[in-house]
């Protein structure tokens, strides 16, 4: 009875360790031991921070799903490619991120990946997931070299400067210093009490300027006045002369367009006589020679008649002239 007692007792440790061990590979080695359907989705990333196969993948900080693999890219080797595998009812949206994470400063990697929002779809299996690379240390350290770095320069520019502008501080001081002296100080109460003296003696004209100064003002105003009232005048008779124009465009343009057509016909009529000149030029040359010819004859008989005034009554006829003949 004992005996049996112990085997029944045995076989409950068996079967306690057996069902711890699984609880223990179902939680922390993330094996798949309720076959739950699981879906599989791809992410890439430029440094995959020690991320392993058999990883785990979290959502919202909650075990939904394991790496199955981690490999270089063979389409870009600049990149890795991760292949994850997840239970089918994780809610993976388009814009849900992907990002190497780890639980403690000595926990090891897994891959989180972000809920997204709300009003996103679903991501569709096997698509991708964007991801967000991880800043290493060896980054932070090297740009934290180069801050130092640049902030030691900007220290030493900025003694550099201090120096040069203490330096100038001094100079000024010892300017002022030497301005400050008892010579240049007399000197400096000569003038003021120059220009009291100055001052006192002309008073009396600076009010009656200052005074002339104001009745000046006092006059300009109504010329000010003036001026503006003239300008409004002004205004308004542009306005009005637009208005006159605008009222007597058509007339005005009718009225060039006939000055226009008055010259191209004057034009015509000047072209026209030109022409006949040119034509008749020969023949008024001819008439011209004629008139001359005939005014010539005239002056010769006018001549004789004075000379010989009784040749008008003699019986003996002269030869009658010829005619003058033409060219």
């Amino acid at each position: 009875m004992a005996k049996r007692e112990e085997e029944v007792k045995v076989g409950l440790v068996v079967v306690i360790a057996i069902a711890l061990f699984l609880t223990a590979l179902v939680s922390v080695g993330g094996v798949n031991l309720l076959r739950r359907k699981r879906v599989t989705y791809t992410t890439y990333f430029r440094f995959a921070g020690g991320l392993e196969p058999g990883a785990f993948v979290r959502f919202g900080g909650l075990k939904v799903g394991v790496v199955q693999s981690a490999e270089i890219d063979s389409q870009d080797s600049t990149r890795v490619r991760v292949k994850i595998a997840v239970n089918e009812e994780t809610p993976i949206r388009k814009d849900s991120r992907a990002r190497i994470s780890t639980l403690g400063f000595l926990g090891e990697n897994y891959l989180e990946i972000s809920p997204g929002t709300r009003e996103a779809p679903r991501l569709a299996p096997g698509g991708e997931i964007a991801a967000d690379e991880i800043v290493q240390m060896a980054d932070i350290l090297n740009n934290l070299n180069i801050t130092t770095a640049n902030a030691n320069t900007l220290i030493r520019h900025v003694d550099e400067r201090l120096v040069t502008i203490a330096d100038k501080a001094e100079e000024l001081v010892a300017n002022f210093n030497s301005v400050l002296r008892e010579e240049n100080l007399k000197r400096i109460d000569s003038v003021i009490a120059n220009i009291d003296g100055l001052l006192e003696e002309n008073r009396a004209p600076l009010k009656t300027a200052i005074r002339n100064i104001d009745s000046t003002t006092e006059k300009l105003g109504p010329t000010i006045d003036n001026a503006n009232q003239t300008i409004t005048e002004t205004r308004k008779l542009a306005a009005r002369l637009d208005a006159t124009l605008e009222e007597n465009r058509k007339g005005i343009n009718d009225a060039l367009i006939n000055l226009r057509i008055a010259l191209v016909q004057a034009r015509g009529l000047m072209a026209d006589m030109q022409d006949m000149l040119d034509n008749n030029r020969s023949n008024l040359d001819e008439t011209l020679e004629n008139i001359r010819t005939s005014t010539q004859n005239l002056k010769e008989f006018t001549d004789q008649i004075k000379r010989q005034p009784y040749s008008l009554i003699r019986v003996k006829t002269q030869k009658d002239r010829e005619p003058p003949i033409g060219k």
